[in-house]
């Protein structure tokens, strides 16, 4: 059931780590022609900063949030996580889950009420195109719940490996673990 879970969220994440690549590649294409027509045809685009400040940006950012959590790859500190026993390792994932599913539970509602109040105002961006805000508030809202929602499951995936002693989900790789690795 956890497996089956895992795999249709992270159908979803890479799906949702596409677009914001595509988002990224849409920003570099934005930007150079930007900067050709700036200087070389002496006519800027008028949109360029807004599209991309705006919707680009918080799609990269946003998109990513849960896939990143996935493959293990926010910044973490586990100076002291290689030491532990597996039981220690697990625990501190738990404790970690239900921080993070505090903090972006909190973040997605308010969120959620401020990209539903843009909308409900028709609140726009004052420039050369009234670009309606609502649509990249309404960024954070959802990367922060499939966010929630891959905590969610680390939160019950370790949960039930530590009560039942069995890897029923798996533990985040040991890193550091060496003198190789380390950063003395």
């Amino acid at each position: 059931m956890i497996k089956r879970a895992a795999d249709v969220l992270g159908v979803l994440e890479r799906a949702l780590t596409v677009i914001a690549a595509v988002s990224l590649f849409a920003i570099m294409a934005l930007v150079v022609a930007d900067v050709f027509m700036r200087y070389v045809m002496n006519s800027p685009f008028s949109f360029t900063y807004d599209l991309i400040g705006l919707y680009l940006l918080a799609g990269v950012f946003f998109l990513t949030l849960s896939d990143t959590l996935r493959v293990h790859a926010h910044v973490g500190v586990d100076i002291l996580l290689s030491r532990f026993p597996p039981a220690g390792r697990r625990l501190s994932e738990v404790v970690t889950a239900l921080t993070g599913l505090f903090v972006f539970v909190l973040i997605s509602k308010v969120g959620f009420e401020r990209a539903l109040e843009n909308y409900q105002q028709q609140d726009v961006l004052a420039g050369a195109i009234p670009w309606p805000t609502w649509i990249s508030a309404a960024l954070v809202p959802f990367g922060c719940c499939v966010l929630v929602l891959r905590l969610a499951l680390q939160l019950i995936g370790h949960g039930l490996s530590l009560v039942s002693g069995r890897d029923l989900f798996p533990l985040p790789p040991e890193t550091g673990t060496g003198e190789a690795n380390s950063f003395e």
